[in-house]
């Protein structure tokens, strides 16, 4: 699996796309997919979780074209439509929640078995 690359001045919602505004849960940057905690803000997603695997989303610039949040700020995600920024993607292609937290990547995860114990 390999993360896709991100040029995190460039990401910002096209035409046609969808956006909702959150709070930040933690430092997220543009480029970043997000997912919703279980206290409503968006934190960086990351395919080692089952509930962090669950992106809504790509974190954009907002108006004010900031490159990064911090926990308690207002972030705007992209939840449909498309987004630019990003290198080593097909257009239309799937995308996946990466093992880094916050990444996305060309394949999914493999995730190993536990034991139930």
């Amino acid at each position: 699996m390999a993360d896709v690359t991100v040029t995190v001045a460039d990401v910002r919602p096209l035409p046609g796309a969808v956006v909702r505004r959150y709070d930040a849960g933690g430092t997220i940057t543009p480029g970043s997919a997000v997912y919703v905690a279980s206290d409503g803000d968006v934190e960086d997603a990351d395919a080692d979780g089952e509930a962090s695997a669950r992106a809504i989303g790509i974190a954009v610039a907002g108006p004010d074209g900031a490159v990064s949040y911090a926990a308690g700020d207002r972030v705007d995600v992209v939840t449909h439509g498309p987004v630019c920024g990003y290198s080593d993607l097909t257009p239309g292609g799937i995308m996946y929640t990466s093992t880094t937290a916050g990444a996305i990547a060309t394949a999914a995860a493999t995730v190993s078995s536990r034991s139930p114990c």
